[in-house]
């Protein structure tokens, strides 16, 4: 093994002079899977390579106890499990390391050793197990209305044996295209693209990019949520009419759209075929006079695009509300003065009709007593006679001694 000072020596003089090699500063995986550690040696001693190299990863928290009699097989157990997947012949010294928990999570250096040749790097990779996954990476575009676009999401793939599985949900329309790809560093990269052409109806919309992560003991999964955010021109401009309008009414006009971004509002009034531009405000405020009176339109607009609303023609009467209610006061009053008048002329004829009604009455009891007397005595003339006959004893005597 070569000495601290050495391997200062090394890097300090040349590259050419010792073995180096190059790995990621740090790699990150979870409990239950695998994580893959890219090497490649540079050196000049060829026969190194031709001489049945042994390639291992030494745990820096068990340092001191390498090459000592101090190291036992319960240090061995706490090493991870190795295996070099990478062409020595070809200077690729890439590795794997399987099983691993988070007590694992350490700094790990390079080792390659011969017969007679013995190296050990002084650059370490500094691998982190978590029990947790990683959120997934989700980069989305400027979207545009009409403009195809690409959403994507990727997470790690430590373990090039068992990657991840990437997708979207819920998918709209568009198409998915799912992989995996090298990173510039060596270590790999789950992906899934998410393809389509976005509209309005896609604005706000909450999608969710999630991760299915093979493990020892089932499968994990991690997720990341996105609100998409849709550019388009205005739509649905519109404003409410005013209703009946009176001369010096004091009128607001509100126009409003749907755009995103949000548009910018400018109000015009067209009269005798001439439109004249009346201001750039949502809101349109003024009193209403004759001159008021004509096709009022509201126009929003953004980046990308603008749309008038339908027009509204606005006709100022010419008599103000003020006036109107004035003349309807005044009419309300004629009405109950003319009713008032009516009760009192009725008031004034009831006491002579009371009068002529008890003459009536009189007149109608007068005839009616005349009448009784007048009308003859039914019961006279309807009494039957009744005869009666009563046979003495005399007259019975008489008859017998006869």
């Amino acid at each position: 093994m070569f000495s601290a000072d050495f391997l200062v020596f090394c890097s300090i003089l040349s590259a050419a002079w010792c073995q180096s090699v190059q790995i990621p500063k740090t790699l990150n995986t979870t409990s239950g899977s695998c994580v893959l550690i890219p090497c490649q040696m540079t050196t000049l001693r060829e026969s190194v390579l031709d001489n049945s190299p042994v390639v291992s990863w030494r745990r820096g928290s068990l340092w001191k106890y390498y090459d000592t009699n101090y190291f036992t097989s319960t240090h061995r157990q706490k090493e991870p499990e190795t295996r070099v997947i990478g062409d020595l012949r070809k200077k690729n010294c890439t590795s794997v390391m399987r099983n691993l928990t988070s007590q694992h999570s350490d700094r790990y250096f390079f080792r390659i050793q011969t017969t007679d040749y013995t190296f050990t790097d002084n650059k370490a990779v500094r691998i982190t197990v978590s029990d947790s996954l990683p959120e997934p990476n989700v980069i989305v575009p400027v979207l545009r209305e009409g403009e195809l676009a690409n959403l994507t999401c990727t997470v790690p793939a430590p373990c090039p044996s068992l990657p991840p599985n990437v997708t979207w949900a819920p998918v709209l329309s568009g198409n998915i295209t799912q992989g995996t790809w090298l990173n510039a560093d060596g270590t790999q990269s789950a992906f899934a693209i998410w393809e389509f052409v976005p509209s309005f109806t896609h604005h706000e919309l909450k999608v969710n990019c999630a991760s299915i992560h093979p493990v020892d003991g089932g499968d994990k999964q991690a997720s990341k949520q996105v609100i998409l955010s849709v550019e388009y021109p205005p739509k649905e401009t519109r404003f409410s009419p005013p209703g009946l309008v009176w001369l010096g009414d004091n009128l607001t006009l509100t126009c409003q759209s749907n755009a995103n971004p949000p548009a910018d509002h400018s109000w015009f009034m067209k009269r005798e075929g001439v439109e004249e531009k009346l201001g750039d405000s949502p809101v349109l405020s003024f009193i209403a006079t004759q001159e008021k009176t004509g096709e009022y339109i509201c126009e929003a607009q953004n980046i990308q695009g603008a749309m008038n609303s339908t027009s509204l023609h606005i006709n100022i009467k010419g008599i103000s509300f003020t006036t109107f209610l004035s003349i309807l006061v005044l009419l309300s009053v004629l009405i109950f003065l003319l009713f008032l008048i009516l009760i009192i002329h009725r008031r004034c004829k009831a006491p002579h009709r009371q009068e002529t009604t008890q003459v009536e009455n009189i007149y109608a009891n007068s005839s009616a007593v005349k009448s009784q007397q007048l009308q003859p005595n039914n019961d006279i003339y309807n009494i039957k006679p009744e005869f009666t006959f009563e046979k003495s004893q005399d007259d019975r005597n008489i008859y017998v001694n006869y």
